[in-house]
């Protein structure tokens, strides 16, 4: 089939486009994401030195080595930096599209819910009061609950991109 000239420029800008968007997207949230762990790092540190509850301490190993917390630096971690990193790699080879993406942050996001919001019982979620309280209510709760929050909303934004790039490419 014969196609106008400069259609099949136009289908690559635009495909090169989608794709852009969703690697700024990912690597947004890959830089938020470590923001979140090196606060979780440090909470679990305050809450050890400082002799708060105990059940806020969400760091875990290697952080804790005499807890018998969570894996927080194995499972979740390098689980989410694999996702992530790993994505954003095979995005740029043209392997992995909006598919990947909307699976990965709607899957991460119900972590962060779970987490942050649900955690199975009042004891063991890290809410945005025990993130608060954590640090005695100062300015470093409230930018880490900022980069909590804005780690969300840019899982929620790459997932309405991830749809978007359906519509316009016609594939998943």
């Amino acid at each position: 089939m014969v196609t106008p000239r400069g259609t099949e420029r136009r289908e690559n800008t635009l495909e090169g486009s989608l794709r852009r968007r969703l690697i700024v997207l990912a690597g947004t949230a890959a830089i938020l994401s470590l923001l979140h762990f090196v606060d979780h790092a440090i909470r679990g540190e305050l809450v050890r030195t400082a002799g708060l509850d105990p059940a806020w301490d969400h760091s875990g190993w290697p952080f804790d080595t005499q807890s018998d917390k969570p894996y927080i630096f194995p499972i979740v971690f390098v689980g989410v930096f694999a996702l992530l990193l790993g994505g954003i790699r095979f995005t740029l080879r043209g392997r992995l599209w909006a598919g990947y993406w909307l699976a990965t942050s709607i899957a991460i996001n119900l972590l962060l819910v779970f987490v942050h919001f649900i955690g199975g019982s009042p004891a063991a979620a890290e809410t945005p009061r025990v993130i608060i309280m954590s640090y005695h209510g100062g300015l470093p709760g409230i930018l880490a609950l900022m980069v909590l929050f804005s780690l969300m909303a840019i899982f929620a934004a790459l997932s309405f991109q991830a749809v978007r790039t359906r519509q316009h490419s016609g594939r998943w």
